[in-house]
């Protein structure tokens, strides 16, 4: 009995050791024949774009330029067909992959391609080359956003974007298997961010002023919004070849538009502005002598044998250095500066992430208390900084009737290319000088525009409001001469302002001369666009 049941545990040990490496041998075939069909199947990423940047009218800022990759199986097809498409160093690449008898991809200059073993796929380069916007778009830095936008939103804009592959069938030596089509994966998408730029004035403001500015900036802004229409800096660099700018002249990669600048006679607003605010009257008179002496400092006008008498519409028309220095003392130092950083100098706006405007900088009430400091101040210069933004903000408030406005750049995303998914919506305006004073003053610039310092900016329909300014800086070239940069800010039109447009031309020493013909320019472009409706 003891040996039976011996031998009946030995072969039901038996069977059971059976039955165990057969259920190994079936479950590790498994998983040979994934790995197998793993290895026959040989992949190529063709289309591989990051989420697209596009303008307030979801028109692309970036992928413009269209590119056409082939994807390429070795054959005798494919090798004749690209051999007539190809020459020069593509031609030279083309017949070293095809040494490999693998899969590869080239690009070709034509969609128009019909051969067995070719697939031609259309993609696009990041950048146009000029880039509009390169200071807002930014560039990119071993792909991922190293500057601006594509900085502010690399996370969004590198998770989406169109993705395109196609999968061969190859055997152990990844050489393709022929007869067997390859399959393709398509994942076209329009997903991106939506910036409040406006593409075709964005691009009519980059051609009008580069003619004019080597070094500087132009702003257009929506006075009722502070949307950033346009915003450009040069010299500008190029986000497809950085390497290439890194050593420009100029400084290509400062943003001009958001740096700070002496502001000069702009700023003559801002003191008119606390003045009406302040109960004096526009008729106010002074007798510009062509100088005035404060506190012992002789502060001299741009014309040199004065203005003889005048009320605050003709010195703002005639940009009179003395009589804002006399209408400033009359003023609550802390009152003009609280209507300052109520219009938005001195204080710094964050656009997006990691993308922000300059603070510029104020004089303490501390210093103003100090007279000669105050008469500094009041025509635009001394401690004051802003930058183009900025004043475009100074103009944006007087055009819409007295309300402040906060810059607005990032408008929301898309997930279609096509509506506004997600709403980024600016922030509300908030009044800071009365509805009458922003009317005074309008008309004071209108007349700038049509009788006095700013006649180079009248468009040619219609007129528009401005002030010029030539701002010193303190900064002496070799030659003894001063650094003076040329401004010339305005709104236009003249009836139902719309933009605010802002020009900085950095050491272009008259704002009437060569700032102002800028503003013309673009304002011209902008009725010949038809975006004043």
């Amino acid at each position: 009995m003891y040996k039976r049941m011996t031998v009946l545990f030995c072969l039901m040990v038996a069977v059971a050791a059976t039955l165990f490496f057969r259920l190994y041998y079936l479950t590790a075939g498994d998983s040979l024949s994934t790995a197998a069909k793993t290895q026959s199947s040989y992949t190529l990423d063709v289309v591989s774009e990051r989420g697209t940047i596009y303008d307030r009218n979801l028109q692309p800022l970036t992928g413009n330029r269209e590119r056409y990759i082939a994807a390429v199986m070795p054959c005798r097809q494919s090798l004749a067909a690209l051999s007539q498409e190809l020459s020069g160093q593509r031609r030279e690449q083309m017949i070293e992959s095809f040494s490999d008898n693998r899969p590869f991809l080239i690009e070709v200059d034509s969609p128009d391609i019909y051969a067995y073993g070719v697939d031609v796929f259309k993609s696009s380069e990041r950048y146009s080359s000029p880039q509009l916007a390169a200071h807002i778009i930014g560039h990119l830095q071993d792909g991922k956003g190293a500057y601006g936008i594509e900085r502010s939103y690399d996370e969004i804009l590198s998770s989406c974007g169109s993705k395109v592959s196609i999968s061969y069938a190859v055997d152990a030596r990844k050489s393709p298997l022929a007869g067997v089509a390859p399959a393709i994966s398509r994942n076209y998408s329009g997903e991106g961010v939506v910036l409040t730029l406006d593409k075709e004035i964005q691009q009519l403001v980059e051609e009008a002023a580069g003619y004019y500015i080597e070094k500087g900036a132009v702003v257009v802004m929506d006075i009722h919004t502070g949307d950033i229409v346009a915003s450009a800096s040069f010299p500008a660099f190029d986000p497809g070849d950085v390497s290439a700018s890194m050593d420009a002249p100029g400084s290509p990669f400062v943003n001009r538009a958001f740096s700070a600048y002496n502001v000069g006679s702009t700023f003559k607003l801002l003191t008119a502005a606390c003045a009406l605010d302040s109960g004096i009257s526009e008729n106010l008179g002074y007798e510009c002598k062509g100088y005035i002496e404060i506190d012992s400092v002789r502060f001299n006008c741009h014309k040199l044998t004065g203005h003889s008498w005048l009320t605050m519409q003709r010195a703002i028309e005639q940009s009179c250095n003395p009589y804002f220095i006399n209408l400033g003392q009359k003023l609550d130092p802390a009152r003009y500066l609280e209507l300052c950083r109520a219009v938005g100098f001195s204080r710094s706006i964050r656009l997006a992430p990691q993308l922000s405007t300059s603070a510029g900088t104020l004089p303490s009430v501390e210093a103003l208390q100090n007279h000669a400091e105050l008469a500094n101040f009041s025509f635009g210069q001394g401690a004051l900084t802003a930058s183009p933004v900025q004043i475009a903000q100074l103009i944006c408030c007087i055009a819409n009737g007295g309300s402040a406005v906060s810059p607005h750049l990032v408008a929301g995303a898309t997930a279609d290319g096509e509506t506004l998914s997600q709403e980024n919506p600016a922030a509300a305006p908030v009044r800071v000088i009365s509805q009458n004073t922003a009317e005074i003053l309008q008309r004071m610039m209108v007349a700038t525009v049509e009788e006095g310092s700013g006649q180079n900016a009248k468009p040619d329909i219609g007129s528009a409001g401005g002030k010029t300014a030539s701002a010193q800086t303190g900064i002496f070239l070799e030659n003894g001469s001063e650094i003076v940069h040329a401004w010339f800010s305005g709104f236009y039109p003249a009836k139902d302002p719309k933009y605010a447009i802002v020009v900085l031309n950095e050491g272009g020493n008259s704002g009437g001369a060569v700032a102002a013909p800028v503003f013309r320019q673009v304002a011209n472009g902008i009725q010949r666009l038809g975006k004043l409706s």
